[in-house]
């Protein structure tokens, strides 16, 4: 089978390669058929040999599970999707709650970027320790505000770090941001 390396991969392809067990999240390694190898003469033999049933992919430095497949890294996510439903998601996939390598069925959202950034986690560079809510210094104040179709919104100068809090919290549901957003 002639495979393109720049495009998703079939998932004719991707079922002769992987196993995927919906209730943990694991793609398994098949043992692949020698068409799958250039060298079809022994090629499959060796990766056989050493990855048939063995779990597939590594987790990378940003939190995600890569599958190198064909020359290329492919997240496992959309792989796991694919397979599971029959065919690629037309968006982007978020994990539900939030860890990235959770690519349990039931924990794979098909989504937007838009929709994907209001599942975020607490940035390490957040200095108040809540999304949206930052001190002003000049002014001893907290200031307040939420992202609504990509436009800052401002919320509000607040004399309390908890008044600034409950108004970003109101906006996050007033936006339909996921309960799971800011966490840590």
């Amino acid at each position: 089978m002639e495979i393109d390396k720049q495009k998703e991969l079939p998932i004719s392809y991707l079922k002769e390669c992987f196993e995927y067990n919906p209730l943990t999240g694991e793609l398994t390694w098949k043992a692949r058929p020698a068409s799958h190898f250039e060298n079809s003469k022994n090629g499959d033999a060796g990766f056989n040999a050493r990855f048939a049933g063995t779990v597939a992919g590594c987790v990378m430095a940003r939190g995600y599970v890569w599958i190198t497949l064909c020359g290329r890294s492919h997240y496992a996510q959309r792989i796991a999707w694919a397979i599971y439903y029959g065919k690629y998601p037309d968006g982007i996939i978020d994990h539900d709650n939030g860890d990235r390598a959770d690519n349990r069925i039931a924990n794979l959202v098909e989504s937007t970027s838009e929709k994907n950034s209001r599942n975020q986690k607490l940035r390490s560079t957040n200095t108040t320790g809540q999304m949206g809510v930052f001190l002003r210094k000049d002014t001893g104040k907290y200031r307040s505000f939420i992202q609504e179709g990509g436009k800052r919104i401002w919320l509000g100068s607040h004399d309390s770090y908890e008044e600034a809090v409950a108004c970003r919290k109101a906006a996050e549901k007033k936006y339909g941001y996921h309960v799971n957003h800011g966490r840590s």
